[in-house]
């Protein structure tokens, strides 16, 4: 749905059925293969489903089945290679996860940027015809509920750099929330390869509303003159309230599809004839005359 539904603890505390007693919780840590350090925000996910979540900054993790696996859980971050838990493994008792990082041996380059003028990309008014509303239940930190991603269709004119991520949120009950910015091409109408190889994220201040802006200008992030879906993608969020905790985008309605959505790092994307309150400042190369 557009407009998510909040989860309130004190649903979950009245409903009493078989399905509630079946769940399967999955709770521990991700961790560095090599440096057995814990990998902070790393998403997990089942492919296909709406099943996912994201660990904290310490690598935890808590993720809810509502029944026994039957499926691989696939780890991801930024930075290392992707890994596949079988649904043995977990039924084992197999907590702990590690990822390989990558290697890449990246070669000196001198970057010249041809001549360029400012831009906007994406969709810059602070109202909407609906707010797109998410929220989490009663726990204060790790949280089950993380991981989904909201974005946008992107179709530069002409090669550009990107400058100032700007989303604007029309409320926000939370003390601390973060987000990761994620860009993908446009494969067959929907986003595709990942081209971000850095983790680049978003934080709020307490309670901030309005517009929330983040400086990229130092990743010397280049689109080419081709569409490209921007997304965020929610990794924290806290309050010492248990109660009462959600934020909320503005999304308007548009002739095209441009909005995209996904529960989680591994569900299906939704496409929507919308598109959210999220542009980009950007330089725009000059053509030379």
């Amino acid at each position: 749905m557009l407009v998510r539904r909040l989860l309130l603890c004190w649903v979950l505390c009245i409903i009493s059925s078989p399905l509630f007693a079946q769940a399967f919780t999955v709770e521990g840590q991700v961790r560095n293969a090599r440096t057995n350090q814990p990998v902070p925000f790393a998403t997990l996910g089942i492919i296909g489903r709406t099943i996912g979540t994201v660990a904290d900054e310490e690598g935890r993790y808590i993720l809810r089945f509502p029944a026994a696996p039957t499926d691989s859980l696939v780890i991801t971050s930024v930075g290392f290679f992707r890994a596949a838990v079988s649904p043995q493994a977990l039924l084992n008792g197999q907590r702990e996860f590690a990822l390989v990082p990558l290697e890449q041996a990246l070669p000196d380059v001198v970057v010249q940027r041809r001549q360029v003028k400012a831009g906007q990309l994406g969709r810059t008014q602070p109202t909407g015809d609906v707010l797109w509303t998410t929220g989490s239940s009663g726990k204060e930190t790790v949280d089950d509920e993380w991981g989904w991603e909201l974005g946008t269709v992107l179709t530069p004119k002409r090669p550009a750099y990107l400058d100032v991520l700007h989303v604007y949120l029309a409320t926000n009950t939370y003390e601390h929330l973060r987000f990761r910015l994620n860009l993908y091409a446009l494969e067959n109408g929907r986003p595709g390869r990942a081209l971000l190889a850095q983790d680049i994220q978003l934080t709020t201040t307490d309670r901030q509303r309005g517009w929330v802006q983040l400086d990229v200008s130092s990743y010397d992030i280049r689109l080419e003159a081709q569409p490209v879906v921007a997304t965020i993608q929610w990794l924290q969020s806290e309050k010492t309230e248990p109660w009462d905790k959600y934020f909320s985008i503005p999304v308007r309605r548009d002739k095209k599809q441009l909005m995209v959505e996904r529960e989680n790092s591994q569900a299906v994307w939704t496409i929507q004839a919308m598109q959210p309150s999220l542009y980009f400042t950007v330089l725009e190369e000059v053509e030379k005359k």
